[in-house]
């Protein structure tokens, strides 16, 4: 599970966008993580890992394009190794009505998966399909936000000095479980503690947790969380994901500002 959860990280946190409704600019980008498995629990299975997580967001003339890829190299028991790699894309169009993604994983433990599929919200629910071996329908309430309406929410509530925002989150790399409860807990500004590159130097973030919780589920422990530092302009500094027994760690290795094509 945790696999596929890690996927959406970035694209949900990291999406980039330029929103007039709110008033602000954002930017398009591409970034470059190195990851590292650590603070590992006696009852987890894994004994490190390390990998590297490439993402990219471009805004285009009806919405934004988002790409992670990622690979991951986990250290298990008897100095074994085991291998995760996923790419997963997504459009989103500036409305918010619109959603596209697919996914396509390998893994020595989950094994391979690949599926694609789409959803659009009106003003009665949101409904679409996912297509592999099959087409399965899909449906939910409007109540549901997509991924960057989530993440324009997020941004506009940090902004008004809002401490806790939770809303239901539709997400397309986590087959049979779309739907998640996400609760953000959002703290004070502060002065960014990464400088590598020009873009950092001299921001203000928010530090902000994240809790993922299954629709569904009644226990109050989340499925797992994202502690992240997150600027104005709405580009993430540094994160964790933590899993309960470990936690992957993400470092800023690469990281490049994207100019907008040109629109007819």
């Amino acid at each position: 599970m945790f696999f596929k959860s890690y996927i959406y990280l970035l694209s949900v946190f990291l999406i980039i966008i330029t929103s007039p409704s709110f008033g602000i600019k954002l930017l398009s980008h591409k970034a470059t993580y190195t990851l590292d498995v650590e603070d590992i629990e006696d009852n987890s299975f894994l004994e490190g890992g390390q990998g590297q997580t490439y993402f990219e967001i471009m805004e285009n003339c009806e919405g934004w394009n988002v790409k992670e890829d990622y690979v991951l190299i986990y250290e298990l028991p008897n100095k074994k190794m085991t291998n995760s790699y996923s790419s997963y894309s997504t459009f989103e169009n500036f409305s918010g009505t619109k959603h596209s993604f697919e996914l396509n994983e390998k893994s020595e433990l989950n094994g391979n998966n690949s599926y694609q599929g789409f959803v659009e919200k009106n003003d009665i629910n949101i409904s679409g399909s996912v297509i592999n071996s099959s087409i399965n329908k899909l449906s939910f309430k409007k109540d549901t936000l997509l991924p960057i309406e989530h993440l324009k929410k997020l941004i506009e509530a940090a902004k008004n000095g809002e401490k806790i925002f939770t809303k239901k989150v539709f997400f397309g790399n986590e087959q049979k479980e779309y739907i998640k409860i996400v609760s953000a807990f959002i703290g004070k500004k502060r002065n960014s503690k990464f400088n590598d590159f020009d873009y950092f130097r001299n921001k203000i973030v928010w530090p902000i947790k994240i809790a993922f919780y299954n629709e569904s589920s009644k226990s109050e422990n989340p499925d797992y969380e994202i502690i992240l530092d997150l600027d104005e302009s709405g580009v993430v500094h540094s994160y964790e994901v933590h899993y309960g027994n470990f936690k992957i760690r993400a470092v800023l290795k690469d990281f490049n500002i994207m100019k907008k094509k040109s629109c007819n």
